[in-house]
């Protein structure tokens, strides 16, 4: 089956298949070169033995590339809920087109200082890079505005027929939406450690980076970011399988959501993740 399937009409598609429209061909192209560069960058990734902060050089451009990619996938296979008019009409794509260029300009920027041994982020050891990190707060922004901008159209115009999906895309979306960008704020503020250096906190979890030995703010921001994925999907089982879907769906954010919480204040306590 192909992708992008021949459509001639407007209606909402099924999931099993992208509709082949404009911003459906965008996010899964940025999808699809993120996975490239994550690709490309394997043979730095094993070879590069630098490290910064504790942790191999090239595990944070890594670790950007797998998010962004299963970000921009989440947004092509949700833009399926709402009709293709609505999908390509000029809201959608002002808002899909900024956060692909703010995507293009957070991945150069990671993968040059990476390349020089330098922090991307946390960095204002010269005028241009205290330049270059407020600019990346700002593209961060961006990127998941895009994932409100489609909540608020799903809501509006999404298709209903599949009622758990259509209301975990809308809760996942907002609450990921807002729970990242109030987490990723405090961590911008305060850096990544508590009770630790930003130059490491010891002992970490193998890929993540995250502490074992001191507070770290960064598994509260994974949980957070990532109900934009486990709530659409929650909701989408729910659908298949029969289940009450409004239970099903604000039980599960309201269990993610509670993680989330959990491990911020269990950073800001001092406390690791996974003690060693």
């Amino acid at each position: 089956m192909s992708l992008f399937p021949a459509r001639s009409s407007g209606s909402m598609q099924s999931l099993g298949a992208l509709d082949n429209d404009h911003i459906t061909r965008l996010f899964m192209a940025s999808a699809v070169f993120m996975a490239a560069a994550f690709l490309v960058t394997i043979p730095a990734w094993l070879i590069d033995e630098r490290l910064l902060d504790n942790a191999a050089i090239w595990t944070k451009p890594q670790k950007f590339n797998v998010s962004l990619t299963l970000h921009f996938v989440t947004l092509a296979v949700l833009a399926q809920l709402v009709p293709r008019n609505i999908r390509q009409g000029p809201v959608m794509l002002a808002f899909g087109y900024m956060a692909v260029f703010a995507m293009i300009f957070e991945t150069l920027y990671i993968h040059i200082q990476a390349a020089r041994g330098v922090r991307s982020h946390y960095n204002d050891s010269s005028i241009v890079e205290q330049v270059f990190y407020g600019l990346m707060g700002i593209g961060a922004v961006v990127l998941i505005a895009v994932a409100l901008v489609l909540a608020v159209q799903i809501w509006r115009k999404g298709d209903r027929s599949r009622p758990g999906l259509w209301l975990g895309a809308i809760l996942g979306l907002t609450t990921g939406f807002v729970s990242t960008l109030i987490i990723a704020s405090y961590l911008s503020s305060v850096g990544r450690y508590v009770g630790a250096p930003l130059s490491g906190g010891g002992e970490v979890v193998p890929f993540f980076g995250w502490s074992r030995e001191y507070g770290d703010l960064r598994p509260a921001h994974f949980v957070s970011m990532h109900l934009m994925q486990t709530i659409p999907l929650a909701g989408w089982m729910a659908d298949r399988r029969g289940w009450n879907v409004k239970a099903t769906v604000f039980g599960v954010t309201a269990v993610q959501i509670a993680l989330a919480v959990f491990l911020f204040m269990q950073a800001r306590a001092g406390q690791p993740f996974w003690p060693v």
